[in-house]
């Protein structure tokens, strides 16, 4: 896990240059604390800071091929090095590290922009091919690892963090007043390519660049959703689902540093806690909860699972009184406007894990938003469902019993929903923060450059209509908060702390049997994650599989208390809200 960053010139790599790309090394130093390797030729220059995690003694970047004429930078872990490493040497490949991402170099040789296909695994890297005065930059399938970029007037800079783009290559930046107001009203950019800063964009998941003197282009590699329906049973499906979550993990457990799991007492954590335990590995986990008595603290039953699984348990505890200095300490590493109130207890149980002495941590990420953990996403279904039933019944001529099937079974939702109920909107991902965002937009404004925007007049709000689709509800859930919220607070957050985050539940090729499986297999209208409780039901105990699910917040008393004391440094409103803070 590391913090990287790249130019290519389309005239020549200047003195600028390689000085920036140094203090770019500077700015994501906690990303790498092991080492930092800078090269340049005329056209492209590269910047790496390393958190060794595999192939300690030898896995220094930039790295590079065996004449030199392909160097890669990378961020992340490719998870399959070890079979993909093997298929390599199979085909006459020699290996320099014991560098899980000297895999890409080599894959690149063998299948060009294809190598993408083979890696199972979450990375942003940026690969220079000097022959061919080439750049290939890359983001994972389901965007765990950031890569951002910015189109300056003779070239394109790449890097992990969009501050660091920002402080060396914007020299008047233009503040993107819709994706701001966005991460205010939903806590986290609902935009997949547009970033708050108008000249500095994202790559998106599963999508690639080429940089060369003709320009950049984009590409994507990945798409989950033009795949074959899956025609196999629920039990075929339940037993696939266990199979390929179980490799996740163990592929994830690959390390040469100490590692744990979180386990927070909730359904997924637990799961990868579980099937980490089957590898025979010696498997410790780590839970968090506050001092004093909170309704979100699961410390007794996360306590009790693991004392039942023979895991290695650690505790710590998290002081309210100390949250105050959390916010200064986090703030800078934040990079972007992501305003999650719970991000502040994610920074405090990080740190405690490092103290710990672990550097990688698995994590149950993903659960919720694959298999339909919010009951938002089941009455979504449900509506979508029980709306296709009735079209399919009109015209209804010859179909009179069936609709009268239809109108008996369901005639509450058609009396009190009124049909179609289909509908998603701006309420469905993060309804809590309306109202507060509301106040704030009434009288917020924001100046920079000599120019104020005024909230009022910014537009957040959006609507998918009257006839969704199970791909909608994944976009919201999935594509977005999944991405830009979670993944996002995982690795700004733990890196933030020197630490790498590993969740075995993106896994991509989970991600698209999941996608594969019919709708209706999926979800039960009042039984969130109905078809993963299934599954597991011989892995998780009961007591977790149907125990009441707890958000892992800080306490509220105190984030009221912190909007009280707050005075606005950027933004002006007559309403303070923790989003917008």
């Amino acid at each position: 896990m590391c913090g990287i960053s790249a130019i290519y010139r389309f005239t020549q790599i200047t003195d600028f240059d390689k000085d920036a790309l140094r203090k770019m090394n500077e700015e994501m130093a906690y990303r790498g604390p092991d080492g930092s390797g800078v090269w340049s030729d005329e056209t492209c220059g590269m910047a790496h800071t390393r958190l060794s995690i595999i192939g300690l003694d030898n896995g220094s970047q930039p790295l590079f091929n065996a004449d030199g004429s392909i160097v890669l930078i990378c961020n992340g872990e490719i998870y399959n090095y070890i079979e993909l490493k093997k298929e390599l040497e199979g085909k006459g490949y020699v290996f320099k590290t014991d560098s899980d991402s000297e895999t890409i170099i080599y894959a690149y040789e063998e299948y060009g922009e294809k190598c993408l296909e083979h890696f199972r695994g979450m990375f942003a890297f940026v690969l220079y091919d000097k022959r061919r005065k080439r750049l290939f930059a890359a983001r994972d399938r389901v965007g765990e690892k950031t890569l951002y970029f910015a189109q300056i007037q003779t070239g394109v800079v790449f890097s992990t963090e969009l501050k660091a783009i920002l402080k060396y290559y914007i020299d008047k930046p233009q503040i993107n007043a819709h994706a701001l107001a966005e991460s205010i009203r939903y806590n986290y950019p609902y935009e997949l390519r547009q970033t708050y800063i108008e000249q500095i964009k994202r790559l998106e998941a599963g999508e690639y660049a080429i940089v060369d003197e003709r320009g950049m282009e984009l590409h994507k590699y990945w798409d989950r959703y033009n795949l074959p329906l899956f025609e196999g049973t629920r039990d075929e499906a339940e037993k696939e689902i266990v199979k390929l979550m179980r490799e996740s993990v163990g592929l994830c457990l690959r390390s040469d540093v100490p590692v744990a799991v979180l386990l927070s007492g909730g359904i997924d954590s637990s799961a990868v806690a579980a099937m980490a335990q089957e590898t025979g590995k010696e498997i410790h986990v780590i839970s968090a909860g506050y001092k004093g008595q909170f309704g979100c603290d699961e410390r007794v039953v996360a306590k009790r699972f693991a004392k039942e699984k023979g895991l290695i348990y650690h505790e710590v505890e998290l002081d309210a009184n100390d949250f105050q200095n959390i916010f200064d300490e986090y703030l800078p590493r934040i990079d972007e406007p992501v305003c999650d109130v719970s991000s502040m207890s994610q920074w405090a149980l990080y740190k405690k894990a490092k103290e710990l002495g672990f550097t990688v941590l698995l994590g149950g990420l993903g659960g919720d938003e694959l298999f339909y953990g919010y009951p938002g996403m089941n009455r979504i279904a449900e509506s979508i469902r029980l709306t296709r039933d009735h079209q399919s019944l009109f015209p209804w001529k010859g179909k009179k019993a069936a609709f009268l099937k239809y109108m008996l079974k369901n005639w509450r939702h058609v009396l009190y929903a009124g049909y179609p109920t289909a509908k998603i909107d701006d309420r469905l991902p993060i309804d809590w923060t309306y109202d507060d965002y509301m106040k704030v937009a009434s009288s917020g404004k924001f100046s920079i450059n000599g120019e104020t925007m005024d909230f009022s007049k910014i537009d957040v709000h959006f609507s998918y209509g009257m006839s969704a689709t199970e791909k909608d509800i994944y976009d919201i859930h999935f594509s977005t908060f999944m991405t830009t919220l979670c993944l996002y607070l995982s690795d700004r957050l733990g890196m933030g702390n020197s630490l790498e985050l590993r969740s075995p539940l993106v896994d991509y090729k989970l991600v698209e049997f999941v996608s594969s499986l019919p709708q209706e297999m999926k979800y039960k209208a009042d039984e969130p994650k109905m078809l993963l409780k299934s599954a597991l039901r011989d892995i998780v105990p009961g007591y977790i599989l149907y125990g009441q699910k707890r958000g892992f917040e800080p306490p509220w008393n105190f984030i009221g208390q912190m909007c009280k004391n707050y005075s606005y440094k950027t933004i002006k409103s007559d309403h303070c809200f923790f989003n917008s803070i």
